[in-house]
């Protein structure tokens, strides 16, 4: 079902569909439209589940990211700043 989707997304005059949409309900409704038009049997939830998880991995915070985050790896060194130490 995701690859469905995907495959959907790939076309150039949905994504323009999608980017003329007026918010994420109406994208939605178009990806469920056009998703049975090719006879596949989406619900407007299902769609919104799978575009959720697409937009999360577009955003995906590398491993090193996180451990920054989490405070176990210093932050990337500024030579622009004063008294800061760079970990090489």
């Amino acid at each position: 079902m995701i690859q469905n989707i995907k495959e959907l997304l790939q076309n150039a005059q949905m994504q323009q569909q999608i980017k003329e949409a007026a918010n994420l309900a109406e994208a939605i409704k178009l990806i469920t439209t056009a998703g049975a038009q090719k006879g596949y049997s989406f619900t407007q939830e299902i769609v919104a589940q799978v575009v959720s998880k697409l937009m999360l991995e577009g955003h995906e915070l590398t491993e090193s990211d996180l451990l920054s985050i989490a405070g176990a790896l210093p932050p990337p060194c500024n030579t622009k700043m004063r008294n800061t130490s760079c970990w090489i």
